[in-house]
């Protein structure tokens, strides 16, 4: 692990948080409103232009991440609108997780993130600490491979995301995670915002 981000993991300084959740919270804004765009420019029949949706972040971190949840909302809510549901959490999936994938490739090489599990779970434990998400690594029970999942106990944004909006947005963190690893995939099968006590995402290795 290098010492950039052995030194983050220890200590993460406010402005260091600031600056990725601006980033975070500004590339999914504006993937979202791209789909927004084109999907209208497609479709004659949708329509006037959708309301304008503008984020200003500022205050604190907890203000930040309020802020760009009820954005994501508003955003998510247009797309269904537009799109229908299934094709709004379809398309909104595929160009989150794009979104996520390009976040990744940026914060492997802020953090200067090796090949090995354990900074890949060190690098998400600096980006889950900024968007105020707390989670675990735990063994599969009963499995006869060596099966492991990541386990969120706790989610701010999950006080603010309707449950679509979360199987939206939460394609974004699996993106990032390929993204910080081509060769990790992970996907969410249980949320909080779902009325699950926690979400779930089962943990795939490509072995090379």
């Amino acid at each position: 692990m290098g010492l950039k981000l052995r030194i983050l993991s220890l200590w993460t300084p406010k402005w260091f948080q600031r600056r990725g959740l601006n980033e975070l919270a500004h590339q999914t804004t504006h993937g979202l409103k791209k789909l927004l765009d084109d999907q209208l420019d497609n479709d004659s029949e949708s329509g006037p232009p959708f309301p304008k949706v503008d984020m200003v972040l500022k205050g604190s971190l907890d203000e930040r991440r309020k802020i760009m949840a009820i954005t994501h909302n508003k955003l998510v809510e247009t797309l269904i609108k537009t799109m229908g549901r299934d094709e709004a959490i379809e398309k909104g999936r595929e160009a989150m997780f794009m979104e996520g994938l390009s976040l990744g490739g940026k914060f492997k090489g802020i953090l200067g993130v090796e090949e090995s599990l354990e900074d890949l779970f060190t690098a998400a434990g600096i980006l889950y600490k900024v968007l105020g998400i707390e989670f675990s690594i735990k063994a599969v029970e009963n499995s006869k491979e060596d099966k492991i999942t990541m386990v969120v106990s706790h989610c701010n944004l999950a006080e603010y995301y309707t449950p679509d909006t979360c199987r939206i947005l939460s394609a974004a963190d699996e993106g990032v995670v390929q993204g910080l690893n081509p060769r990790i995939q992970i996907k969410f099968t249980e949320r909080i915002t779902e009325g699950c006590s926690e979400c779930l995402a089962p943990i795939k290795v490509d072995v090379v």
